[in-house]
């Protein structure tokens, strides 16, 4: 049995979006590793601001005990 829709010649537009489509592929996954370490750089940071706000809640809640 063949398939009517294979084989079928690609006409320009079809095959100017799929290079566009493949070039713009290979261009985020350059970016990959990038982008993996700003987000893991962002995590860490808010995770750091997270244990000092944490820290403050304890400091004052002793001096407030304290008193």
């Amino acid at each position: 049995m063949r398939f009517p829709w294979r084989n079928k010649d690609k006409d320009g537009e079809s095959a100017d979006a799929l290079r566009d489509a493949e070039k713009n592929l290979r261009a985020v996954q350059r970016r990959g590793k990038e982008v993996t370490s700003v987000a893991k750089a962002l995590r860490e940071m808010r995770e750091r601001n997270h244990f000092a706000e944490q820290m403050e809640e304890i400091i004052v809640r002793r001096r407030g005990q304290l008193r």
